[in-house]
């Protein structure tokens, strides 16, 4: 077995591991940190696939921006740790059952189709892809509606979060919960 797969098979181990920590931890800025650990690994995975861009853009969109967004959240609603549920956890035999239901349709999936298996054509020396050039000319050339309607629904999204964080006061004198004269 290669470096690559051994890399590859490690970090595909650590990214299933890191989502089940995902799932299963009781504090929700435990859960985010660990999604941000995920990202980096899938990012990994992407180097050794040799799509460095999309490596990137997976660190700068998902751990940066979107883990950002989920962790203001977390921290805005300054929840009651009694409503987080932390007495609580996942008990063994529900843990079991998720591995094992997972475990089986991996085996089905490898027996079924074992053709995925199969180590894919190399990339020839002269080929454009995975190269920031080819997919910019694909996303403005085949897919140009699709890459606007993703726009449009991101500021629809913006607008969204504006308008539900916008407070309007009713009452001026009321502040903090004391009138002022």
């Amino acid at each position: 077995m290669e470096n690559s797969q051994i890399v590859f098979f490690i970090f595909s181990a650590l990214i299933l591991v890191t989502a089940g920590l995902v799932a299963f931890r009781p504090r929700p800025v435990e859960s985010a940190m660990w999604l941000i650990l995920n990202f980096f690994l899938t990012a990994g995975l992407y180097v050794l696939l040799g799509s460095h861009f999309v490596a990137v853009i997976q660190v700068l969109v998902y751990a940066g921006a979107i883990m950002v967004l989920f962790v203001f959240v977390i921290l805005l609603l300054n929840l009651d740790p009694r409503e987080l549920g932390t007495d609580s956890s996942v008990s063994w035999g529900s843990l079991i059952l998720f591995v094992a239901f997972l475990s089986f349709i991996l085996l089905s999936l490898h027996v079924t189709t074992p053709e995925l298996l199969e180590k894919m054509p190399p990339i020839k020396a002269g080929s454009t892809f995975g190269t920031v050039e080819a997919l910019s000319k694909t996303l403005l050339t085949d897919y140009i509606f699709g890459f606007e309607m993703a726009g449009v629904i991101l500021l629809l999204a913006i607008m969204g979060v504006g308008l539900l964080a916008y407070r309007k006061i009713n009452n001026p004198r009321i502040v903090n919960g004391s009138e002022r004269p």
